[in-house]
C-alpha cells in the first residue's frame, strides 16, 4: 500500500477519534505502537518501563488533541513530533535528576557511562565481532549521539522519511536535518573505525 493511501487511512481515523471514536484510537494504536515504541526505546537508550509509559504518553496526547487535530502534515509525521517532544523532555528531565543524584553523565545524551583516564570505556577492539556484537556495537554508538543527531538518524534510517518530513518533525530546515545526518555519521564512522579495523 502506498504511503497516500496509509496516510488516507490514518486521516480517516483520526478524524473518528475526534469525535471520540473508542474503536478508531484502538486501531491507530495497533497501526503505530510499533513505531512509536520503537522509536522511543531507541531515543532513550532501550526498551522498558520508562518506554512503555512514554509511548502510552504519547497516545494519549493523540486522543487528547483529535478534537482540534487538522490534517496540515501526514499524521505519521503529527505523531513523531510528538513523539520528539516527549522523549526530549524525558531525557533531559533523566539528566538532571542523575545530576542532582551524583552519577557520571554525558551532557549531550543523558546517558551514564563507565569512564577512564582516556575516555569512554570500550570493549577491546582486537575482540573478534560477530555481526549481531557489530550491530550492538552500532546501536552503542547510536545512543551516544546528541539527542538531535540521534533522531534525525533513527527518521532517516529506521522510519525511512523524506528529509522534508524530518524538518518538520524536527521543527528545522531540510538543510540543517542534512547537516545533523552529515555530523552524525561522521561521528559514527569515528567512533566504530576501530572495530571495523579489528575485524579487517
Amino acid at each position: 500500500m502506498s504511503e497516500d493511501a496509509e496516510n488516507s487511512i490514518d486521516v480517516a481515523l483520526m478524524v473518528r477519534i475526534g469525535a471520540e471514536d473508542e474503536d478508531a484510537f484502538r486501531e491507530l494504536i495497533e497501526r503505530h505502537q510499533d513505531r512509536i515504541y520503537g522509536t522511543v526505546a531507541r531515543m532513550i537508550g532501550g526498551a522498558g518501563p520508562d518506554a512503555e509509559d512514554l509511548a502510552q504518553q504519547i497516545f494519549l496526547r493523540v486522543w487528547r488533541a483529535a478534537p482540534k487535530w487538522q490534517p496540515k502534515a501526514k499524521v505519521t509525521t503529527w505523531m513523531m513530533t510528538i513523539t520528539r517532544n516527549l522523549v526530549f523532555s524525558f531525557s533531559e528531565s533523566r539528566a538532571r535528576r542523575r545530576e542532582e543524584s551524583g552519577e557520571s553523565i554525558d551532557p549531550e545524551t543523558g546517558e551514564t557511562f563507565l569512564t577512564s583516564k582516556a575516555g569512554v570505556t570500550k570493549r577491546n577492539p582486537q575482540e573478534e565481532l560477530s555481526g549481531k556484537e557489530l550491530v550492538r556495537e552500532v546501536e552503542r554508538a547510536c545512543a551516544q549521539l546528541p539527542k538531535n543527531q540521534r533522531m534525525v538518524v533513527h527518521l532517516r534510517q529506521q522510519e525511512e522519511m523524506e528529509y522534508e518530513e524530518i524538518a518538520e518533525v524536527m521543527g528545522m530546515s531540510v538543510l540543517a536535518v542534512k547537516s545533523l545526518i552529515f555530523r552524525a555519521r561522521e561521528t559514527l564512522k569515528i567512533k566504530l573505525s576501530g572495530y571495523f579495523r579489528a575485524s579487517n
